[in-house]
């Protein structure tokens, strides 16, 4: 259960030690969704939200429903009990799916120990969205295992499983149907924010790596209209055809402005990706795109002012930068592990990132290139491995893990750290918010 703790007695101590870590974390996180879930109501709306995409369309739809005289209650798949679920006429859920198949970090606890039970759902009339995105191989997998598991215990489907694409029109159309029909008034589907965006004027776009094979760029947008974020905070602009797109925000408001740094993306046919093409070469200095900044509890730096350990490759370094900042005026030790391709060509933010080493704002920065012109390459995660000894009294009792990028880069980090601390410690932290996820 355990891996790569056992090497030795002082491991094997540790390995037990973050086992029953792991154990009473579970047990606190049952307590305290027992402690807060509340009461009951005829309809329960759950939602399993990773970047709070699912939270929103859940809270829309209890908002319709209670505008339509309905007695409804949105709840966190971290905070639903089952007598909640038991005393519910209906239960309706919005779930997500992260990293391989796997549940939201919200509902880790949910599905080990809610979903380990056969619950008598008899008789409650059940509803799944599971949202997702195709591009993917375990496509809304938890969405699924959250519809059989209803079903399983009793739960009568008012309708089969609803799977949303990427938040493709048809299927948010058929929830908003699904939700009118259970007497809710208004969308209820998650696109209401629109009304909220504001509009954000293009300053500038510079290609950071004007040489570097795979092009990455710094957008600065200003905006007359004040808007408030935290770090960790994303932004979501909707392309011309529909589609919604999120973006890390580099930057804090202090500076103004926000900053993005974007990928440009290009398809098997050549064609631009609708995000990045749209930022990239849809936009001209001083045009003015409506933006929408969206918070992402999920990525929040833990309370307190423990050590921050931030992992990310790439443009992921915009989810990490205002993490720094908000870190330095926290008083909060910060150690970042930053990779990239070619250490010239795709250097520029590493640049950016040794001179703030200079200035004091890490306790300690170690690069990573993994296309370099000699030598072997290197990437980020394997910097956690050749590092490991460092990173456990680094974090000591408080310390927290982030770690932003792609989903092959975020599954590597995690298989050394699950190397280094063990499954238990991973599997805890997920659960304490002491280990958080910004993957794409």
């Amino acid at each position: 259960m355990i891996e790569g703790l056992t090497q030795d007695t002082g491991r094997l101590t540790a390995a037990v030690a973050w086992g029953a870590l792991f154990a009473v974390t579970c047990l606190w996180a049952v307590v305290k969704r027992r402690s807060r879930g509340g009461g009951t109501s005829d309809i329960i709306v759950l939602h399993a939200s990773q970047t709070g995409q699912a939270e929103e369309i859940a809270r829309h739809a209890a908002k319709a429903l209670s505008a339509g005289g309905r007695d409804v209650r949105a709840v966190s798949t971290s905070a639903v009990t089952g007598g909640q679920l038991q005393a519910a006429k209906y239960i309706l859920c919005v779930a997500s799916t992260t990293g391989e198949g796997d549940a939201p970090d919200e509902a880790l606890t949910f599905e080990r120990t809610l979903m380990a039970q056969r619950l008598d759902l008899s008789g409650r009339q059940i509803a799944v969205l599971a949202l997702g995105d195709r591009k993917y191989d375990a496509f809304c997998a938890f969405g699924r295992r959250v519809f059989d598991w209803l079903t399983a215990c009793g739960g009568v489907a008012v309708a089969p499983l609803i799977e949303a694409d990427d938040l493709d029109a048809e299927a948010l159309t058929r929830w908003r149907d699904l939700v009118a029909g259970l007497g809710g008034q208004g969308a209820g589907n998650g696109k209401e924010p629109d009304a909220i965006a504001r509009p954000w004027r293009l300053e500038a776009r510079t290609r950071l790596n004007p040489e570097g094979d795979n092009p990455l760029y710094h957008l600065r947008f200003e905006s007359d209209a004040p808007a408030d974020w935290q770090a960790g905070d994303l932004v979501e602009i909707v392309t011309p055809n529909g589609h919604r797109r999120d973006y890390s925000l580099a930057s804090l408001p202090e500076e103004g402005g926000i900053d993005l740094y974007v990928r440009q993306v290009v398809r098997e046919d050549g064609s631009p990706g609708d995000g990045s093409g749209l930022l990239i070469e849809g936009l001209r200095s001083g045009d003015v795109l409506p933006m929408r900044v969206k918070t992402h509890r999920n990525f929040h730096a833990p309370d307190g002012v423990g050590p921050l350990l931030l992992v990310g490759a790439g443009s992921g370094l915009a989810g990490l930068r205002a993490h720094i900042l908000q870190a330095a005026k926290a008083g909060r030790p910060v150690w970042l592990i930053y990779g990239e391709r070619h250490p010239v060509r795709d250097g520029a933010l590493a640049d950016a990132m040794r001179g703030w080493q200079a200035e004091g704002r890490f306790e300690r920065l170690d690069l990573a290139f993994s296309r370099p012109d000699a030598g072997q390459g290197q990437y980020v995660q394997a910097v956690v491995t050749t590092r490991g000894e460092d990173i456990p009294a680094f974090l000591g009792d408080d310390g927290a893990i982030m770690v932003c990028g792609g989903l092959d880069m975020g599954l590597g980090v995690e298989a050394a750290l699950t190397a280094l601390l063990g499954q238990a410690w991973v599997d805890a932290a997920k659960v304490s918010g002491r280990y958080r996820r910004d993957l794409y």
